[in-house]
């Protein structure tokens, strides 16, 4: 009974020290883990630091650098910001874009009355206003400035008329509609006048073209601006990167520094870009609201988006990368120890 009591105990002292054991080698694999991690931390930031003081070394060659980056990125976001603000402008137009039915001037109420039942009967009309003999008299008073001139007439000359809004900008749909309500009795003329819609729609597909043509031809030129500050800061340091290469460096030891200074360019030309594009708006926006104020309307330019500056310091830090990287394979394999 006493040797079966001692083999438990045995048994459980077995397993507490497997346990201990286990727990000791778990503890020191973590340490180990978090060390390597502390101490890559503590190299990346080293790097980044060594970067900036080589930047600095060569302040003149780095300023216009950034600043070719700078103008390559700023000039299709200028583009971009124009024709983005152009079909807002141009959606804020369709969504009041409208036929206008022009009745016949000797109609009678009944006949009108009859007519927009009729109107109200299409299919895909969003909206009908209409505007009597009067209305329409006072409000060309109004607008043309003859209201003295125009207060010796006794009838008003100009005919009723039904303001149709359709509930599509499409300029097909819109002439569908219109050919239809020309078939209708006590209608003089229908007017659509959305020709230069679709004209404004061409110019703006023109445009995100141009972008597209522009941002790569011009993006070749940052990756070619990079390219050559960093085969220059590699010809400054080959001895040094031979003897990494020598004492067992990796290339990718060796790539790094290059790779933070291609990322660093980028992204100091993204945001001097983003902060033009910016300024410009918002110096352009002060003459634009006064122009708009004349023509009573409340039109202002839209600076960039969240998104679209995330988009630009994106690109730019890319194209940092990308230029370092080739940069720095090329001339990798080209060194021969």
């Amino acid at each position: 009974m006493a040797l079966s009591l001692r083999i438990v105990e045995d048994v459980r002292k077995t397993r507490s020290d497997i346990r201990d054991r286990g727990k000791f080698a778990i503890d020191n694999n973590a340490k180990r883990v978090k060390g390597r991690w502390r101490g890559e931390l503590a190299n990346h930031q080293r790097t980044i630091l060594d970067s900036l003081r080589d930047l600095s070394t060569e302040p003149l060659q780095s300023l216009i650098t950034v600043l070719v980056i700078a103008i390559a990125l700023a000039l299709p976001g200028a583009l971009y910001l124009a024709v983005e603000n152009l079909e807002r402008l141009g959606g804020d137009i369709e969504a009041s874009t409208q036929i206008t039915v022009f009745v016949d001037l000797d109609a009678s109420q009944n006949a009108i009355s009859g007519l927009e039942s009729q109107l109200q009967t299409l299919i895909g009309v969003k909206r009908i206003t209409f505007i009597s003999r009067e209305e329409a008299l006072a409000e060309f008073q109004e607008l043309s400035g003859f209201g003295s001139a125009l207060d010796a007439i006794g009838d008003s000359p100009l005919p009723p008329i039904f303001a149709v809004q359709p509930d599509s900008v499409e300029f097909d749909r819109a002439g569908e509609i219109a050919a239809q309500i020309e078939k209708f009795e006590d209608v003089d003329l229908v007017k659509v006048d959305m020709q230069w819609l679709e004209r404004l729609r061409s110019m703006l597909e023109i445009g995100q073209k141009l972008i597209t043509a522009l941002g790569v031809t011009l993006g070749l030129g940052v990756l070619l601006a990079v390219a050559s500050t960093i085969r220059l800061a590699i010809q400054s340091r080959t001895d040094e990167i031979i003897v990494i290469r020598l004492v067992g460096g990796t290339d990718s030891y060796i790539r790094r520094p290059f790779l933070y200074t291609g990322l660093i360019i980028g992204l100091t030309g993204a945001l001097i870009a983003v902060l033009f594009l910016s300024s410009s708006v918002i110096w352009l926006n002060v003459s634009i609201e006064n122009l708009a104020t004349l023509y009573e309307s409340r039109f202002s330019l839209h600076n960039l988006s969240f998104r679209g500056f995330l988009g630009v310091t994106g690109i730019g830090s890319g194209l940092g990368l990308l230029g370092a990287w080739f940069a720095v394979e090329k001339h990798l394999q080209s060194i021969e120890l």
